[in-house]
């Protein structure tokens, strides 16, 4: 992909600001972020020829104008307010930033020509408690999360807002997201960080939960081919590599020398317990289907 007109929205978050590391040498990037994360970014943004950077909040009325203006070929919709936990206290935070914002977001593309959206969408928070694993595109929707929920009605304000116009678009599904860069309020960063630091562990729940991760830069170029191909679908984009959460803390436990046992406390409101997401449908459409492995990913992200 080059010489393409791209907007990434959260453009400083983890997955937005590796996207643009990503595209930016060979395309112009234009980031749109309230700097509510990973604000040294910024300056790396703003030194590159190719980059630009607005600071907005995506619920901001000018956005249809600055949109416009710029006239993009692809619209990548990463901003969010993602933690499942600071969703159930502040719910009308989420539902602000992910719903309002996403509808602002809509709104402000739904006239364009020739521009493919791109809407991050989150894998366990929008299917909820499984009925089956692993789970697929046709599993039925019930988010137990705020974040979830309003996960879900970015997905279906997206199909409202774009199925009349001219927009091809994808709604991805990310399975948990991992690597180097990311913030320490999640679980793998926070379990390396706090081995590196010799403190205590909280596990939430007796560390059997379990997920399945993907890789940042694996994601990152499922999104690309996306991209290129300006698909519209609807898809899971993970790895399939379920695994527990006490497994994850041993694995790095082993790695790092970290002699500590894990305090254990019950689980969390909003959080799911165990769930893996099929991504067959992906593989299929994107004929993509050479993933990071876990222990490998986990090593670079220690060694980061």
């Amino acid at each position: 992909m080059k010489e393409k007109k791209i907007i990434i929205t959260g453009g400083l978050g983890f997955l937005g600001f590796s996207i643009f590391k990503k595209l930016i040498n060979e395309n112009y990037v234009l980031v749109i972020d309230n700097l509510s994360s990973n604000i040294i970014e910024k300056k790396f943004i703003t030194n590159n020829n190719n980059g630009t950077f607005c600071e907005l909040n995506i619920t901001n009325n000018s956005m249809i104008e600055i949109i416009e203006q710029y006239n993009p070929d692809i619209v990548i919709h990463c901003a969010a307010q993602t933690n499942v936990i600071e969703s159930m206290k502040n719910p009308l935070k989420t539902k602000i930033n992910n719903i309002d914002g996403t509808r602002n977001i809509l709104e402000s593309v739904k006239n364009l020509e020739n521009c493919y959206f791109v809407f991050i969408s989150s894998g366990g928070a929008v299917y909820g408690e499984p009925k089956y694993l692993p789970v697929d595109e046709n599993h039925e929707m019930n988010p137990i999360s705020n974040y979830g929920i309003s996960k879900l009605k970015g997905e279906l304000l997206t199909k409202k807002i774009l199925s009349g116009s001219e927009i091809n678009y994808s709604i991805i599904r990310p399975s948990n997201i991992y690597g180097p860069g990311q913030k320490t309020e999640n679980v793998i960063p926070k379990f390396i960080k706090f081995m590196k630091n010799k403190q205590e562990i909280i596990i939430f729940g007796d560390g059997s939960s379990s997920r399945d991760y993907i890789y940042i830069d694996d994601l990152v170029e499922i999104i690309l081919k996306l991209c290129e191909k300006k698909i519209n679908c609807t898809i899971n984009a993970s790895s399939n590599q379920e695994i527990k959460i006490i497994e994850i803390f041993n694995f790095l436990k082993k790695q790092l020398n970290y002699d500590l046992k894990p305090t254990f406390l019950d689980d969390r409101k909003g959080e799911i317990v165990n769930i893996s997401l099929d991504n067959s449908k992906m593989i299929k459409i994107l004929n993509f289907n050479h993933f990071t492995t876990l222990k490998n990913g986990l090593i670079k992200t220690i060694n980061s």
